[in-house]
C-alpha cells in the first residue's frame, strides 16, 4: 500500500515540475531526454549489477521505452497548454480501460467494496474534468491521446509484472525502460533544434530532478504490483485517485489554479473512492 501511495506522490510531483518548466522556460524535450538518462543511471546505481537472465524483458522494455518518451513529452506539453488538472485527469481516467483490461486478462474478481471504489474513482475523475474550458486547435487532441496511451502503458506494465518478472528481475525492468527511452529520445532530439538547450545547466538540473522522480514513480509502481498483495485491478485505481488528489492539492496550493465546485465534488468523490479501495485492501 505504501509503495502505491509513494508512486502516486512521485507521479504528482512530475506534473508540477512540467508546470514549472513552462514558467521557467526549460526546453521540454531536452529535459525529458536528460530525465531518462538520469533515471537509467540512477536505477543502475540503486539496483546494482544484474545477475539474472533478462532476455524476456528486452522487447517489452523497448516498447514501454518508446511509449514513455512520446507520452511523457505530450503530457509535458499538455500541462503547459491546459494546466495540471486537465492533463492529470486525462491520464488518470485511463484507469477505466486499465481495470477492465486487468479483469479480462487475469480473471480477477474484485469484491463489492473494491468495485464500488473503482466506480467512484472513475466518477471522481469525470467530475474533476467536467466544465473545463474547451481547448482550441491542436491542443484538443492531446487529452484523448494521453488517455489511451496511459492505459496501454499501465496494462503492459501489469502484464509484464504478472507473466515475466521474478524477484530477481523486477528491479531491472524500470532501468531497462528508461534506457530505451533515453536512446529513442536522443535519436529524436538529434534532429530537433531544441538540442542546443543541452548546453544550458538548467536543462540538466531540471532533467535530473525529473529523472529521480520518474524512476521513483515507476519503480514503486512495479514493486507495488508485485509486493503489495493487491490485485492489479485495485492497484491502478488506488494509484490514479491518489495522483488526482495530490495533483489537485499541488495546483491549488502552489500554482493558485482555481477549481470549480464540480471539481471539488470530484475530489470528494475521489476521497470516498480512496477510502473504499484502502478498506477493501486491508
Amino acid at each position: 500500500m505504501a509503495l502505491v501511495i509513494l508512486s502516486s506522490l512521485f507521479n504528482a510531483a512530475i506534473y508540477a515540475l512540467f508546470k514549472i518548466f513552462g514558467k521557467r522556460r526549460v526546453a521540454l524535450l531536452p529535459a525529458i531526454v536528460v530525465n531518462y538518462l538520469v533515471a537509467f543511471l540512477f536505477g543502475m546505481a540503486w539496483t546494482g549489477p544484474w545477475a539474472a537472465d533478462l532476455s524476456l524483458l528486452w522487447l517489452p522494455a523497448l516498447i514501454e521505452g518508446a511509449l514513455f518518451i512520446a507520452l511523457f513529452r505530450l503530457m509535458g506539453l499538455s500541462t503547459q497548454w491546459n494546466g495540471i488538472a486537465p492533463t492529470t485527469i486525462a491520464a488518470k481516467m485511463s484507469l477505466a480501460l486499465t481495470v477492465l483490461g486487468t479483469v479480462v486478462l487475469f480473471g480477477e474478481q474484485p469484491e463489492a467494496p473494491a468495485w464500488a471504489g473503482m466506480v467512484l474513482a472513475l466518477l471522481g475523475v469525470m467530475l474533476g474534468s467536467w466544465g473545463d474550458n474547451p481547448v482550441a486547435g491542436r491542443q484538443r487532441w492531446a487529452l484523448p491521446v494521453i488517455f489511451f496511451a496511459s492505459a496501454i502503458t499501465d496494462l503492459l506494465l501489469a502484464v509484464v509484472q504478472r507473466i515475466r518478472l521474478t524477484p530477481l528481475t523486477e528491479a531491472a525492468f524500470a532501468p531497462l525502460i528508461f534506457g530505451f527511452a533515453a536512446i529513442f529520445g536522443s535519436c529524436w532530439l538529434a534532429f530537433r533544434p531544441e538540442r542546443a538547450a543541452l548546453r544550458e545547466p538548467r536543462t540538466w538540473i531540471a532533467g535530473g530532478l525529473l529523472g529521480v522522480l520518474n524512476y521513483g514513480s515507476i519503480h514503486c509502481l512495479v514493486l507495488g504490483l508485485s509486493r503489495s498483495g493487491l490485485a492489479a485491478s485495485t492497484v491502478f485505481p488506488l494509484a490514479n485517485v491518489a495522483v488526482i488528489l495530490f495533483g489537485a492539492a499541488t495546483s491549488v496550493l502552489l500554482f493558485r489554479e482555481r477549481l470549480r465546485p464540480v471539481h471539488w465534488a470530484g475530489i470528494l468523490v475521489s476521497v470516498a473512492a480512496l477510502a473504499l479501495l484502502i478498506g477493501a485492501a486491508t
